[in-house]
């Protein structure tokens, strides 16, 4: 599975960058957006602050800005 977030400028919601994740992180983004069944590849999630702080650790880079709506997608390889 890939897996990226994905910011959206709030003022157009155009598609402003995308951060792929790691390879390997499926247990660790289970547990930080509390999924209870496997992702099938085609889901988008909004993410809450808190969840985005996660992922940031998770990545090692801070990338929140306030202008951004935020999303979690996966994808199948």
């Amino acid at each position: 599975m890939r897996y990226a977030v994905e910011a959206f400028d709030k003022r157009t919601e155009f598609l402003a960058f995308a951060i792929d994740l790691p390879n390997g992180c499926d247990s660790q983004l289970a547990e930080i957006m509390e999924w209870l069944s496997p992702q099938r590849g085609d889901e988008g999630y909004n993410l809450s602050r808190g969840q985005l702080a996660a992922i940031e650790t998770l990545v090692g880079r801070a990338f929140y800005d306030p202008g951004y709506i935020f999303q979690l997608t996966c994808n199948l390889d």
